[in-house]
């Protein structure tokens, strides 16, 4: 089917589900609203009047019930697209065949062969080559996971309707299931009833390790081999190159919830899942290895092997007595044995507990029997029926992602202090400045570790932190290093902030081959930390933990924060230009660098088409090393099924591949280019500070003029929405990802985009602009996200909700700056690209907002009655309010539904 069938398919489904379980006079209204607002679009002056009039006449039920329909139509309306992509994909790939699509990894390889890169070089990036994908979750996922898997199997169902044979009976019986799992969707709550646990979210992300990653990572390294083997069959790749990382459980920066005991029940869920899938793949690889010992003698080794380990299990024994002159078939059942007592084992392991006892199977003794079976069998069954598995357990392990261990560089600093205040060795840590902690940090890593009590501290929050140390420690001991990845420090700003972690982790013994990775966030951090890298490499007992680190750092960058700091262009600067300090840092002083780029799903948090953002990086800062968060609702949008997933992570590798390799004699940067982006940024930062920060009224205009305050009550994360324990609401102390997604919700876009139009109309010609625009990725890559944010956002829309701003002198005026900066911002983008609208150059992506934009408008409208309501609303916790506010629930998922983005 077309794009536009499948649209229509499922739209009448959800009207004949509306019209069934509501009732025909709703569908009449919603079909009203949805007219009025395309009238409206249209320009239609009497369209708006109308439209407001027909929203305030609905009840607070009928509120719901209308937002409801238009969220559940464009969740139905981004699956059709998913579909339609991945069949067009599947299209080009056959049209194109033998040559290969374009950002795919084939085409990347073949590209690197036309540039005449030499064996060498290509040598030198392959061994290099590095990829994690870490998957966080901040409170962006508007969506429950039981919404999104009633979604997926929407999806698979519209692929088996693509069949163009099957009969109508077959056709009508798949769209009675349309029809029920749409009803089905109609009928579940959207919000969630409680809070999220972290657990909660260690499962979603697990699921996705589970459906989607397990199967497709290994078809991604295949990509790769078969691709070397065209265009450079000398070379291949023999390290894990692509794996899944998670902040998931581990993050414990600002969420109160992430203790030792949740973290160590996330290395064992993390565990579990990785013991169980191999455990079935051996299961069933166990029913195909029938091959008699008469026909294909099993190797010494095998049998030696098989020697050593009787007697067998009962079981085993058994089935060696069923078949008795089947070897192959013995060893890996015994080997799916291993695992089985593993996961009992692991089920009722506590790694906090001094007398946890865990089933000592190792990823290393399986891959020595597999290997010993493969190079056995006959090369057509190693390959398809052998390798698989073994390829799954060299990218996973017996771990399944890495977790990531993060916490604020304050709450680390203040845990030492207390420690060393117990001993007795320095009372006013906290009070020192940074050379002064430096130093006693110094003296402690390169002395005998003083003895400490089991459960060191005082204070509840000292506790917490050294009982993740201790964690750590024991997770290392029962399990290996495999499980747990780098410790990441939010907030560093000096080397002492580096110290401490390694200190905790020394007086616990688990300091070897940890990464400590500084966390530069503030755009100030972000013009110091080539300063801080410095300093700390020329520390000899750092130079000494980096050697056990294979001499690698890693140094991770905040986009979100950065931008809350200096806003859109000064944070992109400051980003561009850190990347190229770092890595020079790096090079100058031998040590191998990944960066680790803290990205969000929105343009302000930087987000964007992935592929094009890693070409946009300097020259020399990837060189085969990549590491990247993945956040929020991009998981589920870019992952959602093996056919999309492929894709984008082909898209990540092709363009990892192809960014250029690190050449300190590569041409520096144009000087006049890098003087008017200077200037650019200092102007863009003093236009946003203006209005973020120094105006005193911002804050009243902020909380009124969006939906702030709602987005704090959903229960869309278990991480809280603001930093510390202040009850005033402050932008200093709201996170990154509730201040991207109010603005986004009420359609200003703000963080995307204001600032850049006074920037880029100080520092330069528009001749120079149109040529920076032309020649450098980076500069061009800025104003393409700018273009997408402006055309997302709508002042007209915007205006709405900056009517609700009780104090309407003062609403006016910010609104008119907001407004002025959005004209001048969307006239130099134009001017820049040439374009007569935004957006020109891609009139696919236009058409889908001009589309979707009547849809959207609606929940605007409704979105902005019911904060009209709430603010007049005298019992906020009362059965009213709690009925505006399902109903509110309800637009913030369908405005991120059909805006594709949250925060």
């Amino acid at each position: 089917m077309k794009l536009s069938e499948t649209i229509h398919l499922l739209g009448d489904i959800l009207g004949d589900v509306i019209a069934d379980r509501e009732s025909v006079a709703l569908l009449t209204t919603e079909e009203r609203i949805r007219k009025l607002s395309k009238l409206r679009r249209n320009g239609d002056k009497n369209a708006s009047v109308k439209l407001t009039s027909a929203v305030r006449a609905l009840s607070a039920e009928d509120a719901r019930a209308v937002s409801a329909a238009f969220a559940v139509y464009f969740d139905l309306v981004n699956l059709a697209e998913d579909h339609h992509r991945v069949r067009r994909l599947a299209q080009r790939e056959h049209e194109q065949y033998p040559a290969p699509i374009s950002e795919s990894i084939a085409d990347a390889i073949q590209r690197l062969k036309a540039s005449g890169i030499s064996n060498a070089r290509m040598t030198y990036l392959l061994r290099n080559l590095n990829i994690d994908l870490v998957l966080t979750a901040h409170p962006t996922e508007a969506k429950r996971r039981t919404i999104l898997s009633k979604l997926n199997r929407i999806f698979e169902l519209l692929g088996e309707l693509d069949n163009d044979l099957l009969s109508l009976p077959k056709r009508k019986d798949l769209e009675n299931k349309l029809y029920a799992e749409i009803t089905g969707i109609w009928l579940t709550g959207r919000q969630r009833v409680a809070k999220p646990e972290v657990t909660d979210e260690v499962r979603t992300g697990l699921y996705f390790v589970d459906s989607v990653f397990w199967d497709v990572i290994p078809e991604v390294y295949q990509a790769l081999n078969d691709s070397l083997a065209t265009e450079f069959p000398a070379l291949s790749v023999n390290h894990p190159w692509l794996r899944i990382g998670s902040w998931m459980g581990g993050d414990r920066d600002g969420n109160p919830f992430v203790t030792a005991d949740v973290t160590a029940e996330t290395l064992r869920l993390h565990r579990g899942l990785a013991v169980e899938k191999h455990r079935k793949s051996l299961q069933e690889l166990a029913r195909r290895l029938s091959m008699t010992t008469k026909r294909l003698a099993p190797p010494p080794a095998l049998v030696e092997w098989l020697d050593s380990r009787r007697p067998l299990p009962e079981h085993v024994a058994f089935m060696e007595t069923r078949y008795p002159n089947e070897s192959f078939r013995l060893a890996i059942a015994l080997l799916a044995h291993d695992l089985g007592e593993a996961t009992k084992a692991d089920m009722k392991a506590n790694l906090l507990s001094e007398d946890v006892v865990v089933a000592k199977v190792k990823a290393a003794e399986i891959r020595r029997v597999l290997g010993i079976i493969s190079r056995a069998l006959p090369k057509q069954i190693a390959d398809v029926q052998l390798a698989p598995i073994q390829k799954q357990l060299d990218i996973f392990g017996l771990h399944a992602a890495q977790l990531d261990l993060r916490e604020d560089s304050g709450v680390v600093n203040a845990t030492v202090g207390e420690v060393l205040r117990g001993l007795g060795i320095c009372n006013n840590f906290m009070d020192l400045d940074s050379a002064a902690r430096q130093e006693i940090l110094i003296a402690q890593l390169t002395s005998e570790t003083p003895k400490i009590a089991r459960n060191a501290g005082i204070t509840e929050d000292t506790t917490k932190t050294w009982r993740l140390f201790e964690l750590l420690k024991r997770s290392r001991e029962l399990y290996g290093t495999a499980l747990i990845g780098p410790f990441i420090i939010s907030m560093t700003s000096t080397v002492a902030d580096m110290l401490a972690v390694m200190l905790l982790a020394k007086w616990n013994d688990c300091l070897e081959g940890l990464q400590v990775v500084p966390l530069f966030e503030t755009i100030q951090d972000l013009i110091n930390a080539p300063e801080v890298l410095t300093e700390l490499f020329s520390l000899p007992l750092y130079r000494a933990h980096l050697e056990t680190c294979d001499n690698e750092q890693q140094v991770m960058i905040g986009y979100s924060d950065s931008n809350k700091d200096g806003g859109f262009l000064t944070a992109n600067w400051g980003l561009y230009k850190a990347q190229t300090a770092i890595a020079t840092t790096c090079y100058e002083q031998n040590v191998k660098l990944t960066l680790f780029h803290g990205r969000g799903g929105t343009i302000a948090r930087g987000g964007g088409p992935a592929n094009r953002a890693i070409l946009a990086q300097p020259p020399g800062s990837i060189n085969g090393r990549f590491r990247v968060t993945e956040q929020g609702e991009v998981i589920s949008a870019r992952y959602a099924t093996p056919d999309l997933a492929r894709r984008h992570l082909e898209q990540i590798v092709n363009a990892v591949l192809l960014s250029p390799l690190y050449d300190p004699k590569a041409e520096s940067l144009n000087a006049e280019w890098e003087t008017a982006m200077e200037k650019m940024a200092t102007e863009a930062r003093n236009v946003y500070r203006a209005l973020v920060y120094e105006t005193p009224s911002f804050m009243e205009y902020w909380q009124y003029a969006t939906p702030l305050l709602e987005i704090n009550r959903l229960h869309m994360g278990s991480r809280p929405a603001k930093r510390g324990t202040s009850a005033k609401l402050k932008v200093t102390n709201i996170r990154a990802i509730p201040w991207v997604f109010s603005w986004m919700q009420s359609r200003y876009n703000l963080p995307s985009w204001y600032g850049l139009g006074s920037g880029l109309n100080s520092g330069a010609s528009l001749e120079m602009l149109q040529d920076m625009y032309a020649d450098w990725p980076f500069f061009r890559a800025i104003v393409d996200n700018a273009e997408l944010s402006l055309l997302q956002a709508d002042m007209g829309i915007a205006k709405l909700y900056a009517d609700l701003v009780p104090d309407k002198k003062m609403a006016q005026e910010t609104f008119a700056r907001i407004q002025a900066e959005y004209d001048l911002t969307k006239e130099m983008v134009l001017k820049i690209t040439g374009h007569q609208a935004l957006m020109d150059k891609d009139p696919g992506l236009q058409y889908s907002v001009s589309v979707r934009n009547p849809y959207v408008d609606p929940l605007n409208y409704i979105q902005v009655e019911l904060l009209r309501r709430l603010h007049a609303e005298p019992d906020q916790d009362g059965e009213n309010a709690k009925k505006l506010r399902n109903a509110m629930v309800l637009t913030i998922n369908g405005i991120a539904a059909g805006l594709k983005n949250t925060g």
